[in-house]
């Protein structure tokens, strides 16, 4: 895309923005240290080896375009976790092909968060949709995940780990903070480089290469034009673990079964 100017969502099924820049600071000043402790206690990633460094909550909603309100789905007991959210891919995501899961879920102060819903109708505005898809509820999903590296020379690992494509329509990443942390490289690629690494892709197939470093660095993806990946992080030399805090957003419509 060099020489392209700055790829747009519409056009080329990517496009990176800073919400900083998007939202009036009274409501960043108000609401995001709140956003941000609620990664302080990520429960690890039950379907990934502890080793990987993975840390995650999860919760549904569904979004009425016509008054775009969130309406949070409720949870599901669960014996270990408390509540939980049910998450399924279907044959998206290799390491977890068709199959059903469940996270511990958002809590529900962070669900009412005035700055989380603004970031998911935000998120909303920038997607486009048929005409059946227009007058039918939107199926939401909200991820808190965190890759965090306490000590030593372990790495912080992704899932899937490989240029990949998610499955639903629309899928956006908010950076809520970098700390201490080397690495969080972000890819964008085309769809035939799904299952690669960047590495090992030509060059011309590479949409983009970048970092997220500041609070509400943000990039959308149409998941049917382009993969996408990022690196593992591991700890920098300051004397504190080190983490990388993202939210991340994926919207689907729900449609009528046949």
């Amino acid at each position: 895309m060099a020489g392209q100017g700055e790829p747009s969502l519409t056009a080329d099924g990517f496009e990176r923005f800073s919400l900083s820049e998007k939202f009036e600071p009274e409501l960043i000043d108000t609401w995001y240290e709140g956003l941000k402790a609620e990664f302080a206690d990520l429960p690890a990633d039950p379907y990934g080896d502890p080793e990987l460094r993975r840390y995650r909550r999860h919760s549904s909603a569904v979004l009425l375009p016509w008054e775009r309100r969130l309406h949070w789905v409720p949870k599901i007991d669960h014996p270990e976790y408390g509540e939980v959210a049910h998450y399924f891919q279907g044959g998206y995501n290799p390491e977890h092909q068709d199959e059903d899961r469940y996270f511990p879920a958002i809590a529900a102060r962070a669900e009412n968060n005035p700055l989380l819903e603004r970031i998911v109708l935000f998120d909303f505005a920038q997607t486009w949709w048929g005409r059946q898809e227009r007058s039918l509820p939107l199926h939401v999903g909200v991820h808190f995940i965190k890759l965090a590296v306490a000590d030593g020379e372990g790495a912080a690992v992704s899932s899937p780990n490989f240029l990949h494509q998610d499955g639903e329509p629309f899928h956006f990443a908010h950076l809520v903070y970098k700390q201490n942390a080397v690495g969080g490289t972000n890819y964008v690629a085309d769809v035939q480089c799904a299952g690669a690494q960047p590495a090992d892709i030509s060059p011309e197939l590479l949409v983009a290469t970048f970092d997220l470093e500041q609070p509400l660095d943000s990039y959308g993806i149409h998941d049917e034009r382009v993969s996408h990946h990022v690196d593992p992080i591991r700890r920098g030399d300051e004397p504190c673990p080190g983490e990388r805090a993202v939210i991340l957003v994926d919207i689907t419509p729900l449609v009528k079964a046949v």
